[in-house]
């Protein structure tokens, strides 16, 4: 739903997009309560304390919360109850508050994050460091190998110290088939030698036939011919046959 906008109202988070100082009036943040499910807040007060932060947001209970500012570049800093945030100079404009305790630090790259929650959903790291779907999150396993956090998934908080959280660019891969066998490879083309390749004890008496498409018919690949495995052409299919016999 759009933003209504009011001209006594300056969206602190536009101001530092537009890299100017904020007009007066009131100022528009965005706030959370245990979770990443930011909505607006209206501050009347360019350096609002804590507890002036929490009641607007309607928590009574001050001492009960725990409250942070999320800076641009993601880091969590602790916001006490008689401490003043300057929404002027400081970038802040995300804040989120926590009921719970005990409250899990963690580091995602260079983030520094606090989360409220024995385990943190994958979609949650994307969502407070701005992950793209290019990306994969892995947890940092010293001496072992990285574990990575499946969509859909949580990764737990609870292990000693601080967990470490990295990205990596997405391992995307290719399936194919070859006789009824599926195959995958991290490859969007192969050649007809590359396929042949990988399939165990190729008969070298045989050629590499590719299932056509629709109406199309079938063909043979040559051992030089690429071939694309991207998705938008379908999976392909292939099968080996004899070759032809022109004797």
């Amino acid at each position: 739903m759009p933003l209504i906008e009011t001209p006594d109202i300056d969206d602190v988070a536009l101001a530092v997009q537009e890299d100017r100082p904020l007009r007066p009036g009131r100022y528009r943040v965005s706030f959370s309560l245990d979770s990443v499910d930011f909505s607006s807040l209206i501050l009347d007060d360019p350096v609002p304390l804590g507890r002036q932060i929490l009641k607007k947001a309607g928590i009574k209970d001050i001492d009960g919360h725990s409250l942070f500012l999320i800076t641009p570049e993601g880091d969590f800093e602790d916001v006490r109850a008689d401490e003043d945030v300057d929404l002027r100079d400081r970038g802040a404009y995300r804040f989120i508050a926590f009921s719970t305790d005990p409250l899990y630090r963690i580091k995602l790259n260079e983030a520094r994050i606090v989360w409220g929650r024995s385990s943190i959903p994958e979609a949650v790291l994307r969502a407070l460091v701005d992950i793209g779907d290019d990306e994969a999150v892995f947890l940092e396993v010293r001496g072992g190998k990285d574990k990575l956090i499946e969509p859909g998934t949580e990764a737990d908080l609870t292990g000693d110290g601080v967990e470490k959280f990295i990205t990596a660019p997405n391992k995307v891969t290719y399936t194919f088939f070859v006789n009824g066998k599926a195959y995958e490879t991290d490859k969007k083309k192969l050649t007809g030698a590359q396929i042949k390749a990988m399939v165990p004890d190729w008969d070298p008496q045989h050629d590499l036939s590719l299932e056509g498409e629709g109406d199309d018919p079938d063909r043979i690949i040559p051992d030089d011919e690429s071939v694309s495995l991207v998705p938008k052409h379908g999976v392909r299919r292939f099968s080996s046959v004899p070759k032809a016999n022109f004797g």
